[in-house]
């Protein structure tokens, strides 16, 4: 019973939030993972072999059309936001992606063929392993911290949802393969 009841007042304080000055502070995610929640980063990445560009990619999702997401529908990362009633981040490597998005619906790090270890998936060429997430995380924390302040950026990141969804390509390629 105890357990539950810190998860509950854990998720609770998550969903409520607090105010960034200048900012309708909603709760936002920060996705790190691999293609099951991939929503376009490894499209921005030019030697990639990890694309969900063909045609059944998308086509129970939006326009129908292939987005990025290694799925017909929504990702792992969409239906876990999605029950929290939370804003669909966009790819951290979207070109339009801002500040003002960042702080208004998060970001999404996965990639396709990513994993927890540097080397999982280093047979697709170029992906961002779970490392490399990392550091764009930081990134982006330098980035935000920039635009509101060291207290408000604070604020902004505690509230947060983090999402981590990878380690299934560093079983399946390292684990089960001779």
């Amino acid at each position: 019973m105890g357990r539950f009841l810190v998860t509950l007042l854990a998720v609770i304080a998550t969903i409520l939030g607090s105010g960034i000055d200048g900012y309708d502070c909603k709760v936002v995610q920060f996705i790190f993972g691999d293609s099951l929640s991939d929503v376009g980063n490894n499209e921005q990445l030019p030697r990639s072999l990890a694309k969900a560009n063909l045609p059944w990619y998308g086509i129970d999702f939006g326009n129908g059309l292939p987005n990025g997401r290694f799925t017909n529908g929504r990702t792992v990362a969409d239906i876990i936001g999605d029950a929290m009633d939370l804003p669909r981040p966009p790819a951290f490597l979207d070109p339009n992606l801002d500040e003002d998005t960042i702080l208004e619906n998060g970001v999404n790090y996965a990639s396709g063929g990513g994993g927890i270890l540097n080397d999982t998936g280093s047979y697709f060429i170029q992906r961002l392993c779970f490392q490399k997430q990392l550091e764009l995380f930081r990134g982006t924390q330098e980035l935000i911290t920039n635009k509101i302040g060291k207290n408000e950026s604070r604020k902004f990141f505690r509230n947060a949802a983090y999402v981590v969804a990878l380690g299934s390509n560093d079983f399946i390629n390292n684990y089960l393969m001779p």
